[in-house]
């Protein structure tokens, strides 16, 4: 019998499990014996990567949070995502179901990220407790260095979305760090933000002091965290702390956009990356199916590797991309039920295109199929302005996927999903880097970043006036769908489509989401997220 642990103020079990995307996981029971070697310690830090994979395939954890909250993208007639992500909501109205994410309770539980919590503190507690003879020259440092980078990491995700969450470091082997005198469940509150960042930097910096830069014809780059992906995490998470020190008028906030420089410029200099061409080969593949020198971090998703899932039972593909039917029946490609772009919101996410004569940013063409549709409403057979299943606008990243050779001979969309999950791509971090360039009064410096992003998409060097502005424009171009920009948005307090969120929710730090009941319930401590109190469904 596997032993429960309650972490915090939920109930998440380390399991074993037969699904593929999900490898073994350490049984707790037989600690004692089970950390001897460095196989066990690798092992157990797979474990690490595996449930955080796990969260990561779940599209709701990062594109609909980072992406579709923009209101750049529309949900199909029949599905995809909801659109109460980007609406505003009904507050006053008791009964009205349009809460925005007052609605989507199932978003508020954060018990998924903390189970990689729970797994990345029992592998860091037990490697170090591990003597070091029992690993080869180098080597405990590293599962030392993945370990804490990849804590950070899934902090660093709760502290955009939650921002004052639960914060706990230990590892749980004994009923009493969980269970009072009285049999009641022991509880902590929310830490406040600034704290986490605190924490998530202090991970990191260990992490990077821990790692070395990746070999790119290793087998391990860019899905195994090196120093270069650590440096990424501190360059996004010194840019957060900036912006939490600045709100909250702590002193010295400059230090924090000189550690990102400090960090992203090594990672630049060091680290072996470059950007991908889009003008030569397959650039869509090479930046999402097959690690590239763009892969500071990511999570490898391949059939060939039994790392893979059906596209068309869920992930970002679900959502995202039309299927090509195996029977010629083009009426099942699913085009009703993916997200797409409308043709008023176009001009704003890549304003130097032309539509009359089809020439300017070369990158809406390249990331979104039938970018020159007009249309404006969702596609249908039934609708009434929108009947053309070849016009509708998209998004191609993650379009790559083979055929499901154990697939029923009456599934027609049966397809294994080939594209990574990008984490930290270079050109994130290239444009971060410009972002704190500027912000740090060096224009200078950031400026030629900018046009080298701006040159690979075939526009010409920059000439107007705020460069910041222009560095989250072409963050927006850039990184689309790769759930990153509304926590640009939020960062820097500009949100370019009307109604995803007013001064008065920013004010109040609306930009957080609110916690499930279950939580609540669980767990007395936990107060639910202020702007949200009252403004939810549960």
């Amino acid at each position: 019998m596997k032993k429960t642990l309650i972490i915090l103020f939920i109930i998440p079990t380390l399991f074993s499990c037969s699904d593929f995307m999900e490898p073994e996981q350490v049984n707790v029971v037989y600690n004692e014996v089970f950390w001897k070697t460095q196989s066990d310690a690798e092992i157990g830090l797979l474990g690490i990567y595996g449930l955080y994979r796990g969260l990561k395939v779940n599209h709701e954890n990062w594109y609909d949070r980072g992406d579709f909250t923009t209101g750049f993208l529309r949900g199909g007639w029949n599905g995809g995502s909801s659109s109460r992500l980007y609406q505003t909501g009904d507050f006053s109205t008791p009964t009205g179901d349009n809460k925005s994410w007052g609605s989507l309770e199932g978003f508020s539980n954060w018990s998924s990220f903390y189970k990689v919590v729970s797994q990345a503190n029992m592998v860091i507690h037990k490697i170090e407790a591990m003597p070091d003879n029992v690993f080869a020259s180098g080597m405990k440092d590293q599962f030392i260095g993945e370990a804490y980078f990849m804590r950070a990491l899934v902090y660093f995700d709760i502290l955009r979305i939650w921002g004052n969450a639960p914060y706990m470091d230990e590892i749980i082997e004994s009923s009493d760090q969980v269970i009072n005198e009285d049999m009641s469940p022991v509880t902590i509150p929310r830490t406040k933000d600034t704290d986490i960042a605190k924490n998530v930097l202090a991970d990191v910096a260990l992490a990077v002091s821990k790692l070395k830069y990746g070999v790119k014809s290793s087998s391990e780059w860019g899905i195994r965290a090196n120093k270069g992906s650590a440096e990424a995490l501190a360059g996004h998470a010194n840019m957060w702390m900036h912006f939490l020190a600045v709100r909250d008028n702590l002193p010295d906030p400059a230090q924090y956009l000189t550690a990102a420089i400090n960090a992203l410029e090594s990672l630049k200099t060091n680290g072996g990356y470059a950007l991908v061409s889009y003008s030569s080969g397959e650039p869509l593949k090479t930046l999402y199916e097959n690690v590239s020198s763009e892969s500071v971090f990511c999570l490898n998703v391949s059939s060939a590797q039994n790392e893979s899932y059906r596209a068309d039972y869920g992930g970002i593909q679900y959502v995202t991309i039309k299927l090509e039917p195996m029977d010629g029946d083009r009426a099942k490609d699913r085009a009703s039920y993916i997200n797409w772009v409308p043709r008023n919101l176009k001009n704003v996410m890549y304003p130097e295109y032309d539509f009359d004569t089809g020439t300017g940013d070369i990158r809406c063409r390249l990331f979104f199929e039938s970018w020159d549709s007009h249309y404006n409403d969702p596609f249908s057979d039934v609708s009434q302005t929108a009947t053309d299943r070849t016009l509708v606008t998209w998004m191609k990243k993650y379009s790559m996927v083979n055929p499901d050779p154990s697939r029923s001979w009456d599934e027609y969309i049966a397809y294994f999903a080939e594209a990574d999950i990008p984490i930290f791509r270079y050109t994130d971090l290239y444009l971060l880097l410009a972002e704190a360039y500027e912000k740090s009064g060096q224009s200078g410096k950031a400026l030629p970043l900018v046009n080298d992003i701006r040159a690979r998409a075939g526009l010409d060097p920059y000439s107007g006036g705020d460069l910041l502005r222009e560095i989250l424009q072409q963050r927006i171009c850039e990184l689309i769908g790769e759930g990153q920009l509304f926590f640009d948005m939020v960062r820097n307090n500009y949100f370019p489509n009307s109604g995803t969120m007013d001064p008065a929710r920013y004010q109040q730090q609306g930009y957080y989401w609110p916690v499930a009941s279950d939580v609540l319930t669980q767990n007395k401590q936990i107060k639910q997220t202020p702007y949200w109190n009252g403004k939810t469904q549960w």
